[in-house]
């Protein structure tokens, strides 16, 4: 099996569009079409200060059906555009699960084993459920989540510890006190990745890894064509949809595409042996290999669990109707679903290192 990306087309490279290899490679199953034209029921629905559990965390506000963020953050309660309900802990979760099979188990890909682990932060920890599955890895670190939302679970391993914070404030660790920094499915939430990644700097320990894996948030054809490269008349729903929810994020200043430029930002905050790792990350079940078929069908999962939620914020902000947002949001679920084209998206995974002061 054949699911690392290595290497870009110049063509697509010199017009400015999000490149992939072409992935021939990767045989389509004769069964999906069939399979694709069957009966479906997939539907669109319709602070600076490291804080405990004050009552102020709990002031949710409420959108589209949907339970959102506390908005005493500063930025992050009023611009995050994911709700934080049951229904979004269930995606998260679906989400970590994904990342496990296209790291085939893992839990990173930094080095670990050239650490002595004392302390690992998780920022955006989200349901809280990679960090209690690296401390109960690790019995011997102790690990940190933090979060905008108190979602976390009560009963946790002892060596775990959940904080409500928001990130992009200056942090009150200390300097050199964490060993790894992981951070996963940021895309959309952080404004200004400079600034938060000058704090994951000064916090980590010289010699320790700092590691960042989220999607792509661009999507391509089976073959490696970007999606982006059609014109607005023949685009597929699935790249309308991309493509309008990254110009909306864009335009509130919280970017999805940042997976492509990671590696630079991490070089420009000071980090050295950067190492950048692409997977192929299929949208539906249509590969014939089992692995990248069984990620497909829980990616499809993701997908519908995804589409309506994230529109319905970025889009509606921009003025778009309930109606208009559900019209969308049901082409590119039918197409995913029943359509006859073969999606994929990419998964980046990039480490970096903090040197040792006489690297310096």
């Amino acid at each position: 099996m054949a699911d690392q990306i290595s290497s870009s087309p110049a063509a697509a490279s010199a017009a400015g569009l999000p490149t992939a290899v072409p992935v021939p490679h990767v045989e389509i199953d004769a069964s999906f079409d069939s399979q694709s034209d069957s009966d479906s029921t997939f539907s669109s629905g319709n602070s600076s200060e490291t804080t405990s559990i004050a009552a102020s965390v709990f002031d949710f506000t409420y959108a589209n059906g949907r339970r959102y963020p506390s908005p005493r953050f500063n930025k992050a309660g009023r611009d995050y555009y994911m709700p934080n309900d049951e229904i979004e802990q269930e995606r998260l979760d679906l989400y970590h699960h994904i990342f496990l099979m296209l790291l085939s188990g893992r839990l990173y890909t930094a080095p670990l084993d050239k650490l002595a682990l004392h302390r690992v932060l998780d920022i955006g920890t989200g349901t809280g459920i990679w960090a209690v599955d690296i401390a109960d890895m690790h019995p011997e670190a102790e690990v940190v989540g933090n979060d905008i939302n108190p979602i976390q679970p009560n009963w946790v391993p002892p060596n775990v510890r959940f904080e409500v914070d928001d990130v992009e404030e200056v942090w009150t660790y200390r300097n050199d006190s964490f060993d790894y920094i992981h951070m996963r499915s940021l895309c959309g939430s952080i404004a200004d990745w400079k600034k938060l990644l000058h704090e994951a700097y000064r916090t980590l320990a010289p010699g320790g890894y700092i590691e960042f894996q989220d999607y792509s948030c661009e999507s391509f054809l089976h073959d490696g064509t970007p999606l982006a490269s059609y014109s607005p008349e023949t685009m597929p729903a699935t790249g309308r949809w991309f493509g309008l929810i990254a110009a909306a994020a864009e335009k509130f200043g919280r970017p999805l595409i940042v997976a492509r430029h990671m590696a630079g930002y991490f070089t420009e905050a000071g980090f050295v042996d950067i190492k950048v790792e692409k997977k192929l990350w299929p949208l539906s079940p249509w590969p014939k290999d089992p692995h990248l078929k069984e990620i497909g069908k829980w990616a499809l999962m993701g997908c519908i669990d995804s589409v309506y939620p994230y529109a319905s914020m970025l889009l509606g902000r921009d003025g778009w109707t309930d109606a208009d947002v559900k019209k969308l949001c049901d082409e590119t679920i039918w197409e995913l679903t029943k359509g006859k084209k073969k999606y994929y998206s990419q998964a980046w995974f990039v480490v970096g290192r903090k040197p040792h002061k006489d690297e310096c």
